[in-house]
């Protein structure tokens, strides 16, 4: 019987529950990873070998943060908003969240590792709420640091198996329509299980320590919304027909959708900001992974990505 291979240590990871999260503790558990999470409930069922260890609590709690670091070798720091209903909100999750949990992953007397999974969106602050929320939560996770070692990541749109944000792209091309805005604006792609790969290989690697990088697909000029269509109605078997959506009619929808959020109390997805960001020319990585240094390398295109995406869907009655 071939000797058990030892575990590189114990990783608290929050965001377990969402959907680059529970793409991540699969990658983690069969990395040999042992487990913590953070979570505000008993989660449902995830994709993994062992049971996790639990934490019952929320960023807000620093009794539950204190308790998901102790004696852990690294921190993986997922939670956060991508919508809300103001900027407040944004901030108190995004970037609240994210100070909270350095300076009491920092105060260890051994602290850990700390990887921020943050967004190309922080590349441009001035642009959304969002975008401010996760630039300051990089900033806030370097001023917190002090000696403890971090890294930060900055992924592209992150798509795959459980995503809901591609989900109305699928389901547009489905039923024969491409829907695109009106500017020729270019965005990288990252399937998930690339993401989560990236994860486990920088969690045991130094070469990124105290540095922020972007990461992709490895398509060097990015994606465009045709390209996207054109992978999508690959997938799914579909001839669509291309319709673009002029700006204000997406800037009505925006305002449709911030009206409803303040009337409902519940967060939309494309509100004026989100349209103010859809709209943005240039989302395409710039500081590539690959040329950094570090072993890990895409292995998933857009056109396969999508393919696995689109039967996930399918098989889960998403389509």
């Amino acid at each position: 019987m071939p000797a058990a291979v030892p575990s590189p240590g114990r990783v608290a990871l929050t965001g377990a529950t969402g959907f680059i999260g529970s793409h991540a503790v699969t990658a983690l558990d069969a990395a040999g990873w042992r487990l913590r999470l953070l979570a505000r409930r008993e989660p449902p069922l995830l994709k993994c070998g062992q049971v996790p260890e639990l934490v019952i609590g929320e960023l807000a709690d620093e009794d539950a943060l204190a308790a998901l670091v102790a004696d852990c070798d690294v921190v993986v720091h997922l939670a956060g908003l991508v919508k809300a209903r103001s900027r407040a909100e944004f901030f108190r999750a995004n970037t609240d969240g994210a100070a909270r949990l350095a300076r009491v992953a920092a105060a260890r007397s051994q602290p850990p590792r700390f990887l921020l999974v943050s967004s190309i969106a922080a590349r441009e602050p001035a642009l959304s709420s969002y975008c401010a929320s996760k630039r300051a939560a990089e900033e806030a996770l370097q001023r917190e640091a002090g000696g403890m070692a971090w890294s930060i990541v900055r992924p592209p749109v992150v798509y795959g198996p459980r995503d809901r944000e591609m989900l109305p792209l699928f389901r547009a091309i489905a039923r024969g329509i491409a829907p695109r805005p009106p500017l020729a604006g270019r965005m990288s792609m990252l399937f998930v299980n690339d993401l989560a790969d990236l994860i486990t290989v920088t969690i045991q690697e130094s070469a990124k320590l105290g540095q922020i990088w972007e990461v992709d697909d490895g398509a060097v000029a990015g994606h465009s919304w045709p390209d996207l269509a054109a992978a999508a109605a690959a997938a799914l078997g579909r001839s669509p027909i291309p319709i673009t959506l002029p700006r204000g009619l997406l800037a009505l929808i925006g305002a449709w959708n911030d009206a409803a959020a303040a009337r409902s109390g519940r967060a939309r997805m494309l509100t004026r900001e989100k349209v103010r960001e859809l709209l943005h020319a240039d989302w395409v990585v710039h500081d590539r992974l690959p040329a950094a240094g570090t072993n890990w390398q895409p292995r998933w295109d857009l056109r396969r990505g999508f393919a696995e995406t689109a039967v996930w869907y399918r098989g889960n009655g998403w389509l």
